[in-house]
């Protein structure tokens, strides 16, 4: 992957709550999805794909073509590449994919019959690796399909198999699809594959709804486009759940009347809708809300005091986890056609917790508050950390944050000990794509009692569908998050004493990243270690 492009922030006044504006500056592109904490975004660009990280800015990913999706935490992109006869094919993307033989193909249909050089195309990836997308078969009939590594390609199931079909998007664990299957008139019906079967979706009139184009990554809520209303006669952009069916949630009210409502994404919760509709022959981004209906998203963006002054804001076509952040594209004020991230998250907070749970798996510890702990003994870490003079040792990849150390505890049935403090620190480190292997690392580090060094480091996994998929960045702030073994690619949990002749070795079950809100100061160790 190589920088091309700059990302231009601008960072707009209001109120005390307003947020920032980012223009990433890239003509013709149009971003397609964000990360769930909305700190990375997929960008569909004229005969490449791109990848936007907050840190980093717009990189284009190399031998990538047109990336459609990704999944919570940006790893990995879904688009398509070229294979050997200059046909487009689907493929998942990293990072850093250009130092790992470019993107994983996932390829075509065995037999498939191109159409004008196209094959397939992945339009959506779980967290656990499954792709979703568009192929042509060995017929020359579009068809929708799911892929895994373990398992290939394979077609999703309808109840009109002679039309064709499409899955635009997966819930976080691979579990619910989306997409469409025609009608015979031609007409595209909305389709949730949930487990592997088909369900066509009507609203309560039984009136076929359009095509499902997002849900929230656990599954629940799904959203798309062009549901009848037989009322008004106007098509409305809907809402799925379980309990209530597929629901009609209005249009965008114009100079023009009522202007169908086309969602795009969802937050996680499926409170918040963010798409656009064609008002007088032009797009416009438009948002839902469960208390606001359907409005301009420029407006709603400026009632959160982030007015988009100078913007022609065109679609919202992606929205972060917590509703927080939206993504799309537009024209900016000097008249360019680009994408833009509209983050309403008010200051982050400054510190963090990090919590570490585990247990002894070998002590031979001479002396000091840990001789003689037995073996399977529990053991919990807490401190806290903060971003003020953070280390910032490769932008937006590795940082190193100062740990607080009147706030740190190490623990191991009813000994306790803490670290004593360096030049620098002690620090806790965070990589984000190390290339592929996210990491935590508190380096070898004295403790109070003299003689002894503790060290903790965890690298994430590094092959499989949770490859680089511990987070999306190495900001501190707002990772608020659990790792547990899945995650694990090696873990290092040691403390030695005399160069490493002796040593109490642990065996790590989880770390947690969260929030540090003043005034909590006890919502760790309130109840005793084990109360969590």
């Amino acid at each position: 992957m190589r920088s091309m492009l700059p990302a231009a922030l601008a960072l707009i006044a209001g109120s005390a709550h307003a947020g920032t504006l980012y223009d990433l500056a890239t003509p013709g592109a149009q971003l397609t999805a964000l990360s769930q904490n909305g700190r990375i975004a997929s960008l569909y660009g004229v005969d490449t794909g791109w990848r936007w990280a907050k840190d980093i800015g717009v990189t284009e990913v190399g031998n990538f073509a047109e990336a459609f999706g990704a999944n919570s935490w940006g790893q990995a992109l879904a688009g398509g590449t070229t294979d050997a006869d200059g046909n487009q094919v689907a493929a998942l993307a990293y990072s850093n994919s250009d130092l790992l033989d470019g993107p994983i193909v996932i390829g075509p249909w065995p037999g498939g019959i191109a159409s004008d050089g196209f094959l397939s195309r992945a339009f959506g990836v779980s967290d656990n690796g499954v792709a979703v997308g568009l192929a042509i078969d060995d017929t020359g009939k579009y068809f929708a399909f799911r892929w895994s590594a373990a398992e290939g390609m394979s077609k999703l199931p309808v109840n009109r198999p002679q039309r064709s079909s499409r899955a635009n998007k997966t819930s976080a664990d691979g579990s619910v699809i989306v997409g469409w299957n025609d009608q015979e008139s031609g007409f595209r019906s909305g389709v949730i594959w949930k487990d592997g079967a088909a369900i066509d979706l009507a609203d309560s009139d039984g009136v076929p709804s359009g095509e499902a184009i997002a849900v929230s990554r656990d599954g629940r809520v799904v959203v798309g486009e062009r549901a009848f209303n037989t009322t008004t006669f106007k098509y409305e952009g809907w809402r799925w759940t379980e309990e209530t069916g597929v629901q009609r949630i209005g249009c965008l009210q114009g100079p023009f009347g009522c202007d169908p409502f086309s969602p795009r994404a969802v937050s996680d919760d499926g409170s918040v809708i963010v798409g656009d509709a064609v008002v007088g022959g032009s797009y416009v981004a438009a948002v839902w809300t469960q208390k606001g209906g359907v409005q301009n998203l420029a407006d709603y963006l400026a009632a959160q005091g982030l007015a988009p002054d100078g913007w022609a804001l065109r679609s919202g076509g992606a929205i972060s986890g917590d509703g927080k952040t939206i993504g799309g594209w537009g024209v900016n004020p000097n008249n360019v056609f680009t994408s833009y991230v509209a983050d309403l998250h008010e200051a982050p907070p400054t510190e963090a917790i990090v919590e570490v749970h585990g247990t002894v798996n070998w002590n031979d510890l001479p002396e000091g508050p840990f001789a003689g702990i037995a073996v399977d003994t529990p053991v919990t870490m807490s401190f806290r950390v903060t971003t003020v003079d953070a280390a910032e040792i490769d932008p937006g990849m590795h940082t190193a944050y100062i740990i607080e150390l009147d706030t740190f505890r190490l623990d191991a049935d009813g000994a306790s000990d803490t670290l004593v403090p360096a030049t620098f620190g002690p620090a806790l480190r965070i990589a984000n794509d190390y290339p592929l292997s996210d990491g935590i690392h508190l380096f070898e580090t004295p403790m109070a009692t003299a003689g002894q060094m503790m060290e903790l480091e965890l690298f994430g996994t590094s092959e499989g569908p949770l490859a680089g998929g511990m987070f999306d960045s190495d900001d501190l702030d707002r990772i608020n998050r659990t790792f547990g073994p899945e995650f694990f690619n090696k873990t290092s949990w040691v403390i030695t004493q005399q160069g490493g002749s002796f040593g109490m070795y642990m065996s790590l079950q989880s770390i947690s990243i969260n929030d540090y809100v003043p005034g909590d100061d006890d919502t760790i160790f309130a109840d005793g270690f084990e109360s969590r």
